[in-house]
């Protein structure tokens, strides 16, 4: 059974694993050694990917415990799928989710609308940012279309996309590294669906995060370009999707969505807030109401006490970009 637990941790969105990674899913390192020696899976750059025996292999056994995962792939950056799959095992182990729900997601199937090419949407002047995302004709045509205060009672999900399109807003895949959805309080919305959250939004507090592998490199610009896309994301549920219910959720509570960059040290990430801390809050403007951060691998990984709340593990560990101070 050690053997195929471990094999099934090779699903589509996970498809890399290292002994290290392996053991902090809290499963047994050396049945991945075995499963190499069985040609089930195969080295790779200091971990491990399926062969095509072991995707067999996986179809037959996560089809005998009634799983509908897929078999990954072998994986064209590994190091990445690597970065990713910690970050995400330890927000797993972060916090626990104060009586409700919590769910972290690698590389996200999302998508946002409409296109707008990077070099119409923001422009540089030193440390200063100015947003033209707002003003674009693609962007004012789907606020104008979609107001954010209509009445959205009796709208269906197909009835919007079918909108969307006619609109002609061509529709840009999108897969942030991590997605954590976070949801206190679960018996007080477990009832509360609508039939248009496309993405399973409601009520939940959203932490988008992307990994920056090269701190020394990513400037302002580079700190734009995922926001941009990530203000996109929030403005068609804003608007489209979700209409007066996405910052505030059904009880009149607040709706957090946080964007958080992550880096392999501490001095990293705090050299690499101080540096984007510059623009201040005009680098989320048209992301409103959101905010910044940064979080490292090291810090995450030096936790020794899981958090109570989701609040509280981003108050410890999260140094603020867009804010004074790192209080939530």
């Amino acid at each position: 059974m050690g053997m195929e637990r471990v094999l099934l941790l090779f699903d589509e969105s996970r498809p890399f694993w290292t002994e290290e990674l392996i053991e902090l899913a809290g499963e047994d390192p050396t049945a991945a050694v075995s499963l190499e020696k069985e040609g089930y899976l195969e080295n790779l750059e200091g971990g491990f990917c399926l062969t095509a025996r072991g995707r067999e292999a996986f179809l037959r056994w996560a089809a005998e415990s009634y799983l509908e995962s897929l078999p990954g792939g072998k994986p064209d950056d590994p190091g990445l799928e690597g970065l990713k799959l910690k970050t995400a095992l330890l927000f797993e182990r972060g916090f626990k989710g104060f009586q409700g729900t919590k769910k972290v997601t690698l590389s996200p199937g999302l998508e946002y609308f409409p296109r707008v090419p990077m070099v119409e949407t923001f422009s540089l002047t030193g440390g200063a940012i100015a947003w033209d995302l707002l003003e674009h004709p693609g962007v004012v045509k789907m606020l104008s279309s979609f107001p954010r205060g209509r009445d959205s009672g009796g709208e269906s999900l197909t009835e919007l996309e079918g909108r969307v399109d006619g609109l002609g807003l061509e529709r840009v895949p999108w897969s942030p590294h991590v997605l954590c959805l976070n949801q206190c309080d679960y018996a007080y919305y477990w009832r509360s669906r609508a039939d248009t959250d496309r993405w399973g939004l409601l009520n939940t507090d959203r932490l988008f995060l992307n990994i920056v592998r090269d701190p020394r490199s990513f400037g302002l610009g580079e700190a734009a370009s995922d926001i941009t896309a990530f203000s996109l994301f929030l403005l068609d549920n804003r608007h489209v999707y979700l209409p007066g219910r996405f910052d505030i959720d059904v009880h009149q509570q607040n709706s957090f969505s946080w964007w958080f960059w992550a880096t392999r040290t501490e001095e990293e990430a705090r050299e690499l807030a101080r540096r984007l801390r510059h623009a201040g809050r005009g680098l989320v403007a048209p992301a409103e109401p959101a905010d910044a951060w940064t979080i490292s691998l090291e810090a995450l990984g030096a936790v020794s006490r899981k958090a109570d709340s989701f609040y509280e593990f981003v108050d410890d560990l999260a140094i603020p970009v867009t804010r004074e101070r790192s209080g939530v």
